[in-house]
């Protein structure tokens, strides 16, 4: 079966047809056994029963091994769900950038230019970081702060720099935090 049997209710975007696409190439391995009991099987516990706080782990450890990004200073306490969750996004490239939405399809290839008009290609990265007119708040911070250090290549260097120019000490850290997620 090729998919021609399923129906949408709206017009799949472009990663939406890439995805099916990859969910068909899964289910051709899969062959249905009339006579055996359907179970499920969790693989990522040994007692294979699901849990919340495995599933949890799982994650953890994928964004760790994606972005290098400490779990336990991503996920603050002081700092309200909505901006960890935006942090989220933009360590993991999901963020509606020009660049993104020219890549599932939704703007043309001629609109991917930054808003602030410095002919360079509208990333994540860019704006919150390389851009002559949005980055500048982080050089403006950072010698309000003292610091003097130069701005590395992506947005999850930058969050990890930002943490250890705190130095050991607890608090002055979780103020940094604070921060860089008010600055972004």
């Amino acid at each position: 079966m090729e998919g021609q049997a399923w129906s949408w209710r709206r017009r799949l975007f472009a990663w939406g047809e890439d995805e099916v696409r990859e969910l068909i190439f899964l289910l051709q391995s899969v062959s249905l056994q009339v006579y055996k009991i359907d179970t499920w099987h969790w693989k990522s516990e040994t007692s294979q029963v699901f849990s919340v706080r495995s599933a949890y782990k799982l994650q953890a450890s994928h964004l760790i091994g994606v972005s290098t990004v400490a779990v336990t200073t991503l996920w603050n306490k002081h700092v309200p769900l909505k901006v960890v969750l935006f942090a989220w996004r933009l360590f993991r490239d999901r963020l509606p950038t020009k660049d993104n939405l020219l890549r599932r399809g939704v703007i043309p290839y001629d609109s991917r230019l930054c808003i602030a008009e410095c002919n360079t290609v509208e990333t994540s990265t860019h704006l919150f970081l390389h851009c002559p007119t949005f980055g500048a708040v982080w050089y403006l911070l950072l010698r309000w702060l003292g610091f003097s250090i130069a701005l590395p290549l992506g947005v999850v260097d930058h969050f990890n720099q930002f943490s250890l120019d705190g130095g050991n000490v607890k608090a002055r850290g979780a103020i940094l935090h604070a921060i860089w997620f008010v600055t972004t």
